[in-house]
């Protein structure tokens, strides 16, 4: 009944999205002229020479493009959730539902991603096949890794962001400050420019948060940066920022719950 209930859910947000198609089709076309734009840049880059840091102009080009089409997946609806429903005071209600209240959330981002898939997704790897050709993989076995790194840094994207919306319990009015995490995020995950291009002090930093698993990783794994063993190593250690991330949620979801009790919403 609870899977059938959160299918719904995801249902009625993807019809709800068919309201506002305006707004995606808008997304997407920022999306491709961006994607077009950052691909021409690395082109000019790279230009006659032949690799670098290990990848080819070519990979670079693959990477763009990928990295691109994973951003219109990557919508991360559950911190606007939130940061409404405990502007409104709805959260109280919602937590008395007889299904769980961040399922619900999550149940909606997967309508989400159904909806950008055919919206946004589709329509971008189409013109990226007409300008740039086919983001081929490194390999088979190199694009089934990706696929499971993928759904991982999804995964640990929408746990971050869910923590992060957990501040709407202590903070009046979060608005400014998503954007500037969405941009920080975007920056140090490697997910406009592959942090092997930065310092190595920086690149030793980055490594130890969980940015970097959620775009660059997935994206070095289908470009084909890394062997079969070095990528099945990169899942293991996303699995762990994955589990370390579902305790912080775990915790933070308690002493939120408690605090609409006391507070009353």
């Amino acid at each position: 009944m609870n899977l059938k209930a959160y299918v719904y859910i995801a249902k009625m947000r993807i019809q709800t999205m068919m309201a506002y198609r305006v707004d995606t089709w808008t997304f997407m076309i920022m999306q491709c002229l961006m994607m077009v734009a950052v691909g021409f840049f690395w082109r000019a880059v790279y230009g006659s020479t032949e690799s670098s840091h290990g990848v080819t102009g070519d990979m670079m080009i693959t990477y763009t493009v990928v990295s691109m089409l994973m951003n219109s997946l990557y919508y991360m609806g559950v911190e606007d959730n939130i940061a409404d429903a405990v502007k409104t005071g709805s959260i109280a209600t919602h937590m008395i539902k007889p299904i769980n209240l961040f399922s619900m959330y999550f149940a909606e981002d997967m309508g989400n991603i159904v909806f950008n898939l055919i919206f946004s997704t589709i329509p971008m790897f189409v013109v990226a096949l007409i300008i740039f050709g086919l983001p081929v993989p490194a390999s088979g076995v190199h694009f089934l890794l990706f696929f499971v790194s993928f759904l991982l840094g999804y995964g640990i994207n929408w746990l971050f962001s869910a923590v992060f919306a957990m501040l709407s319990f202590t903070a009046i009015d979060l608005g400014p400050v998503f954007s500037i995490k969405y941009h920080f995020v975007n920056m140090l995950s490697g997910a406009m420019i592959p942090l092997w291009f930065f310092p190595e002090w920086l690149r030793n930093a980055m490594y130890c948060l969980p940015f970097v698993y959620m775009y660059q990783e997935p994206l070095s794994i289908y470009i084909g940066k890394y062997t079969p063993a070095q990528c099945v190593s990169k899942l293991c250690i996303q699995t762990a920022w994955l589990i370390g991330l579902a305790v912080i949620f775990s915790v933070a979801q308690k002493r939120a719950a408690e605090r609409v009790m006391v507070q009353g919403g």
